[in-house]
């Protein structure tokens, strides 16, 4: 196995634990579900996501935001919002569109996670894998199962639980889809970002 898909794999295998530990065992989960912008955990979580997706290629000499790809895509931008907002009348469990701290907080979670599962474990760990879509699926897959560590998630039943794997797996690959075809790490942040807003509560 070559180094940096063991780097990754021992990366994903600590961060779940770590998740784990602190939003089930610590109970820091809730308020971190919840986005309360006072959860120092939500800040700490996502910050410890990019700070892995700089870190851990640099140890193979790569520059993560070089091959993030920054350039603007019209056309995919456009789809990007518009399966975004598809998403988000769909999302019980997203943010309040209609609080701007709301906002700067979906901003954050969004780029995190993105910059972590599709720039980091997807588009850098791809040229290290014999078939291009390895790295698509494995990342994706990784996106579903961390999904468990989610505090309101861990409380469902086994079936439920599954359920939202494959579910979020399959966001993670129609997000890293998205990515390939736009080469554009905006596209997927923003379809992302679009698709946690909780556009129901605007006609309350």
């Amino acid at each position: 196995m070559k180094k940096e898909i063991l780097i990754a794999l021992t990366a994903c295998i600590i961060l779940f634990s770590i998740c784990f530990y602190l939003n089930i065992s610590l109970g820091l989960g809730k308020a971190e579900s919840d986005h309360d912008p006072s959860s120092v955990w939500l800040y700490g979580k996502h910050s410890l996501l990019i700070a892995l997706a700089i870190v851990l290629p640099a140890f193979s000499g790569i520059n993560i935001f070089r091959m993030a790809g920054w350039q603007f895509n019209p056309r995919w931008f456009v789809i990007a919002v518009a399966v975004g907002f598809f998403m988000g009348f769909g999302n019980r469990g997203g943010f309040d569109p209609r609080i701007p701290v709301m906002l700067v907080l979906a901003l954050f979670h969004t780029f995190a996670m993105e910059f972590f599962f599709r720039t980091y474990l997807y588009r850098f760990l791809q040229p290290y894998f014999k078939w291009q879509y390895t790295s698509m699926i494995l990342s994706s897959l990784f996106h579903g199962i961390i999904y468990l560590t989610e505090y309101p998630v861990w409380q469902l039943s086994v079936i439920t639980k599954v359920g939202f794997v494959f579910l979020f797996t399959f966001l993670g690959i129609l997000f890293s889809v998205s990515y390939k075809k736009s080469d554009s790490f905006y596209v997927p942040w923003v379809m992302h970002f679009f698709g946690v807003l909780k556009y129901g509560l605007l006609f309350k």
